[in-house]
């Protein structure tokens, strides 16, 4: 296998994950950016602000600003001001935005059955462990 191909494949990957986003969002009446941030939430639940999404993914502050206020006026989230520093607002999923991030986790792990389709468990664990030092060196490289 040529090493560029790697790129190939994660972007691949990526784009099956963008497409169940997307499938997801338009059966709520959501944007893709408005499921993943919900998903954000409930993965990240110790207290994830806007800037804890604005570091992770890159997005525009603005951006993830609009989005975040258009799903709070939706009923999709809430925001609460943190008990140890009242300038820090956190952010969390209703009990609506809990079942559309539910719904993707969902979709997700019914698409992963079908990528390690003819894998076995071992080919997996080993896919796993090399996939967490591709994460890592990405992290490094992004500077996180």
């Amino acid at each position: 296998m040529h090493k560029d191909r790697l790129l190939d494949y994660i972007h691949n990957i990526f784009l099956v994950k963008q497409r169940v986003d997307e499938e997801v969002a338009q059966s709520n009446g959501l944007s893709p950016l408005d499921v993943h941030i919900l998903t954000f939430l409930e993965v990240n639940a110790d207290d994830p602000t806007a800037t804890d999404i604005e570091h992770r993914h890159k997005i525009k502050k603005n951006t993830i600003s609009v989005h975040v206020d258009n799903l709070v006026r939706s009923g999709y989230l809430v925001r609460q001001y943190s008990a140890d520093d009242r300038r820090k607002v956190i952010l969390s999923c209703t009990d609506m935005g809990k079942r559309i991030a539910r719904q993707c986790f969902a979709e997700c792990e019914h698409i992963g059955a079908q990528l390690r389709e003819g894998l076995t468990d071992d080919d997996v664990a080993t896919i796993c462990r090399c996939l967490e030092t591709i994460n890592r060196n990405a992290l490094r490289l992004l500077g996180d």
